[in-house]
C-alpha cells in the first residue's frame, strides 16, 4: 500500500473584513447578504481563476445564546460557499463568539506550515458520502482519537477529493461522522449521526485535488478541546463496519 501524501493546509485569507449585523442559513438571509457583498464577490471570482482563495466568517451571537448548543458552523458555511460560486475555493473557516457584529473576509490564501501541536489527529478515507461510508470513516477516526469530555473545541479538516467531486457537499457528512470526537446526546429517538457539532467554536476546512481518487475522499482530522464545562452525558459509540456486515447476514 502506497503511503498517503501529506495534506495541504492553508492560512486564513488576507483582505478587508465585511461587516454584517447577523448571519443565518436560510435563503431569506443569504440572498440579501449576497447582494450586499456582490462588489467583493466580483473581485474574488476574478481572482479565483488564477489563485487559491479562502473565506473566513466571524459569527457573533447574542449574549443569551449558548455557544455550545446549536448554531453549528458547518450549517452556516455550506450555503454561503455554494452561493459564492468560487471555482478555486481552497479554504473556508468560521469562528463563533458572543458579540454584536459578524465579519466576513474573502481573499487569496497561502499554504500554512502549522504543525499539529496539541491537536488530536486522525486520517481516514470515505469511499463516497453514503451512510455506509460515513460509518466506516467514523470508525477509522474512533480508533485514532479518544473521546473528549464536554466543552468547546476547534475542528480542522483537510479534505482531498477527486477532480469531479464537489468538496462542499462532503462537509456535512464528514462532520456528522465524527461521533467518536464530538459525541451525541443520550436521549430517546437520537439518530446515529446527531453529533454535538454546536460545541465546535472554530471550524477550518481545507481542500486539495487528487485526480486518482475518483469518488473517494481522503481526510485528515485535527481536533483540540480548548475548555471544559458541565454538560450533557454523551454517547461516543461508533458502529464497527464488521458489526454492520454481521447484522445483515444474520
Amino acid at each position: 500500500m502506497q503511503p498517503v501524501p501529506e495534506f495541504t493546509r492553508y492560512a486564513p485569507p488576507a483582505g478587508s473584513f465585511i461587516r454584517s449585523a447577523q448571519l443565518g442559513t436560510t435563503r431569506e438571509w443569504v440572498d440579501p447578504f449576497m447582494a450586499q457583498i456582490e462588489p467583493y464577490l466580483a473581485t474574488a471570482r476574478q481572482q479565483s481563476t488564477y489563485m487559491p482563495l479562502g473565506v473566513h466568517v466571524g459569527v457573533a451571537l447574542p449574549e443569551h445564546e449558548n455557544l455550545l448548543a446549536g448554531n453549528p458552523l458547518v450549517s452556516l458555511l455550506e450555503p454561503l460557499a455554494i452561493a459564492f460560486q468560487l471555482p478555486n475555493l481552497r479554504y473556508v473557516s468560521a469562528t463563533k463568539a458572543h458579540g454584536d457584529t459578524c465579519t466576513l473576509c474573502i481573499g487569496p490564501v497561502g499554504v500554512s506550515d502549522g504543525e499539529p501541536h496539541l491537536w488530536r489527529t486522525a486520517r481516514g478515507r470515505c469511499a463516497d458520502v453514503s451512510v455506509k461510508a460515513q460509518r466506516a470513516f467514523g470508525y477509522q477516526v474512533a480508533t485514532q482519537i479518544p473521546p473528549s469530555r464536554w466543552g468547546p473545541g476547534h475542528l480542522d479538516l483537510a479534505i482531498r477529493t477527486g477532480l469531479m467531486r464537489d468538496w462542499i457537499v462532503t462537509w456535512r457528512p464528514l462532520v456528522d461522522s465524527l461521533v467518536a470526537v464530538l459525541g451525541r446526546r443520550r436521549r430517546p429517538g437520537a439518530r446515529e449521526f446527531d453529533v454535538e457539532d454546536g460545541r465546535v467554536v472554530s471550524l477550518a476546512l481545507h481542500h486539495e485535488v487528487d485526480v486518482t481518487l475518483g469518488n473517494a475522499v481522503d481526510v485528515d482530522v485535527r481536533w483540540r478541546l480548548i475548555g471544559r464545562a458541565d454538560g450533557p452525558d454523551l454517547d461516543y459509540a461508533v458502529r464497527a463496519p464488521e458489526a454492520e456486515a454481521v447484522s445483515r447476514s444474520a
